[in-house]
């Protein structure tokens, strides 16, 4: 007759330790799987971010207007969120009228307002044809437009915007670059309006502006004696994790500056 033979102790220690090695494996597998699917989607959110925010700094920007009488306009790139060199519009006075600059020493466009600080890290400046919201597009249309004003703020016209890494007012622990926007434009780039976090993630930058033959490291229109806005907006910034800038150039569309009309110190 024959003898079955039994299952011996060793041979179920092997098949444990087996079974070990493949679980460990599996585990260790899984793992990386779900931490490469984690970086993959924090890397698709860092970009969407990145996007979003060039998307909406190119679309403000291509709006920046400049006329060329009065000052009630202006465009200026400079080192540090203080009063820009020329503006000497004092909260309540009336803005500056007439053909005649202000005084403003050797401030040009080339130049910044903090010598040697490099790039300029804050826009102020106006744009023309503002948007309006959809809550002003749905309202009753029987209603005229001081009733409209009166409902939803002043809508329309010039509207005024600072771009920069330091809020005017309290920052409330934001951090980012954050962009005041104040309608209508009173011609003070230092106060007022309201301020909100463009975008959260990115911890440094920078504006070049392209005057026709170079990029310059500032500008600043109330320091021309014909107002000239740059051809160009060139942008570098920095997000988390990354020491490489990016950088993206906007054209601002209501600019008069070439290579054939190039901006000079005085415009």
């Amino acid at each position: 007759m024959r003898r079955h033979r039994g299952i011996t102790l060793l041979e179920v220690l092997v098949a444990a330790t087996i079974t070990v090695i493949v679980m460990v494996a599996a585990v260790d597998a899984m793992s990386m799987g779900l931490g490469y699917n984690e970086h993959l989607r924090s890397g698709r959110s860092i970009e969407e971010n990145r996007r979003r925010f060039e998307e909406k700094l190119t679309l403000l920007l291509t709006r920046v207007y400049v006329n060329s009488t009065g000052y009630s306009t202006y465009f200026v790139g400079q080192t540090g969120a203080g009063q820009p060199a020329g503006q000497e519009i004092v909260p309540g006075q009336p803005l500056i009228t007439g053909t005649t600059p202000p005084s403003v020493g050797a401030a040009t466009t080339g130049t910044s307002t903090a010598p040697g600080a490099g790039d300029a890290d804050t826009l102020m400046f106006t744009v023309m044809g503002r948007p309006l919201p959809g809550a002003v597009l749905s309202a009753d249309p029987n209603d005229d437009f001081e009733t409209d004003n009166q409902n939803y703020g002043p809508q329309g016209g010039v509207a005024e915007y600072s771009i920069s890494m330091t809020p005017v007012g309290d920052s409330q622990g934001q951090k980012g670059v954050i962009l005041r926007e104040q309608v209508p434009a009173d011609q003070d780039a230092t106060q007022g309006g309201f301020e909100s976090v463009l975008e959260p993630d990115i911890t440094n930058i920078t504006f070049e502006f392209y005057d026709g033959t170079q990029w310059q490291s500032s500008w600043n229109t109330f320091a021309q004696q014909t107002r000239q806005l740059p051809a160009a907006i060139r942008v570098s910034y920095t997000m988390p994790g990354e020491t490489q800038d990016r950088v993206f150039i906007v054209g601002l569309a209501y600019t008069t500056t070439t290579p054939n009309n190039p901006a000079t110190t005085t415009g």
